[in-house]
């Protein structure tokens, strides 16, 4: 019934702009009762594997950004939203009550944007992680949680958020309209923070309806692009997050949700903004073929949408064995959209650093080394890196800008890099790092995450190997204590 013009195909890693499915007036009960049945033991021990990474990351992200402003921030917000709870947030050994923490812990682990992501095919669908972790996290204060339980927790909120943004993807036409990165996460959200509340089926649906309720509007396209700096909410996976543990907490209390939420051509799909929605990459294959493991990870601290032009810069760089002052000219062919609205050379904060070209180049020209390094006073005030940024000139390749705008929505560039002796040197870089296009080994994940954690104080050693091995642990909320003392 929704934009069913082209029989539906069972491979739910396609994109969904090729086919469509038939609606259907039950994928919101399938959704509640998959989500509050699912069984650690009925996870493939692949996807397993691939959410301990991806948990890894999140946590290690979050320590690394807890230290930034915007991460104070939100623990100020959270002091004044729920003080003297039972639940812990980055970079303070206070507690809150999990409304607040959900927030604060949602804005640090998406401080640095170098967080995870959900990919097919090229496309980024969104931070998922920053969303569904720290709701999984306010849940430990009201009682002990087993590894396992966590993990069959985070399984599900992943499959769900996954399958969920895969379906909505709206036309190339509705995109350019409204779109919201994150705005979709309240659901994971919900899924998370309730399974560990002992939600049955009928209080996840629920819980879910009352989700659905609270999203926060879709908001890409309202990030002060032009008028610079960017909002402190880009991509709106705190406020996600936040409204996912509301809605439970509100559903124990007796409120009541919509029933039907993903249901009927008036639903969630609608309501968030997009103008189809292809019920089959919900429902079809649920418990057999598995999303929850094509997360995509992050190699730097910034938009995805400029990582292959950092990434053909960094090459080219490197392997010019040029220092900063060597250049001459940095020329990126790419999609443009980054000519029209990354292109800030004086960004004033991390955040709006994290979307500017120019500044992210200067930051590797200057051998900073990828992470929080990047966003400091002395990054920020340096003379060097601002003569790398005032060399960096965009031009528009027809064929990558109809990759960004098309149904695919696949960001690529190429960089060249004009050294003073006349001499260029190129690289092309076709997708993101890190996606699955281009996936990224275990070791990389893992390297990743114990810079992260070494910089922000913490043994990376003991922390990683507690969560690599989760399935074993008694207690999460005793396991990563030392993440908050």
């Amino acid at each position: 019934m929704i934009m069913a013009k082209h029989p539906a195909s069972r491979d739910a890693s396609h994109d969904p702009s090729a086919h469509h499915g038939p609606g259907s007036d039950h994928v919101t009960r399938e959704v509640a009762g998959f989500a509050a049945q699912l069984d650690y033991d009925a996870i493939p021990a692949t996807v397993r594997h691939r959410i301990k990474l991806h948990l890894l990351d999140t946590i290690a992200c979050a320590l690394a950004g807890a230290g930034l402003d915007i991460a104070r921030n939100a623990r100020a917000v959270a002091a004044r939203m729920g003080p003297g709870g039972t639940c812990r947030v980055f970079g303070t050994a206070e507690r809150f009550a999990p409304v607040a923490a959900t927030f604060a812990n949602s804005v640090i682990a998406n401080a640095l944007d170098y967080d995870d992501g959900f990919e097919v095919n090229g496309k980024g669908m969104g931070h998922p992680s920053a969303s569904i972790v720290p709701a999984a996290l306010a849940a430990l204060g009201a009682r002990r949680v087993s590894g396992r339980e966590f993990l069959a927790a985070l399984a599900a909120a992943y499959e769900i958020n996954n399958r969920l943004i895969l379906a909505m993807q709206p036309t190339a036409r509705r995109f350019r309209q409204v779109y919201g990165v994150g705005q979709h996460q309240t659901i994971g959200a919900a899924v998370a923070f309730g399974r560990l509340s002992g939600f049955d089926a009928a209080a996840l649906r629920n819980a879910l309806g009352l989700a659905g309720a609270l999203t926060p509007l879709p908001s890409l396209h309202k990030y002060n692009w032009r008028t610079r700096p960017i909002i402190s909410l880009k991509d709106g996976v705190a406020p996600a997050a936040q409204a996912g543990v509301q809605a439970a907490i509100m559903g124990e209390e007796g409120f009541v949700g919509s029933a039907d939420l993903f249901d009927g051509p008036q639903g969630y799909w609608r309501m968030i903004g997009s103008d189809r929605f292809d019920t089959s990459l919900v429902t079809e294959g649920l418990g057999r073929q598995w999303l929850a493991g094509k997360g995509s990870f992050k190699t730097y601290p910034a938009c995805r949408w400029l990582a292959p032009a950092l990434e053909a810069f960094e090459l080219a760089y490197r392997h010019a064995g040029l220092a900063a002052s060597d250049i001459v000219a940095i020329r990126i062919a790419t999609f443009g959209v980054v000519a029209d609205k990354l292109m800030e050379r004086r960004p004033v904060n991390p955040i709006d650093a994290q979307f500017s070209l120019p500044f992210l180049i200067g930051a590797i020209a200057t051998g900073r080394a990828a992470g929080a390094g990047w966003f400091t006073s002395d990054a920020f005030a340096d003379p060097l890196l601002h003569g790398v940024a005032d060399k960096v000139e965009v031009a528009i390749d027809p064929a990558m800008d109809d990759l960004m705008n098309g149904s695919r929505r696949r960001p690529s560039a190429t960089a060249t890099v004009v050294a003073t002796d006349g001499r260029e040197f190129h690289r092309s870089i076709e997708a993101p790092l890190g996606g699955e296009l281009r996936p990224v080994d275990d070791d990389l994940v893992i390297g990743k995450a114990t810079e992260n954690m070494r910089l922000a104080g913490i043994d990376p050693a003991s922390l990683i190997s507690s969560i690599l091995d989760i399935d074993g642990v008694a207690d999460v909320a005793g396991m990563l204590e030392p993440c908050f003392a």
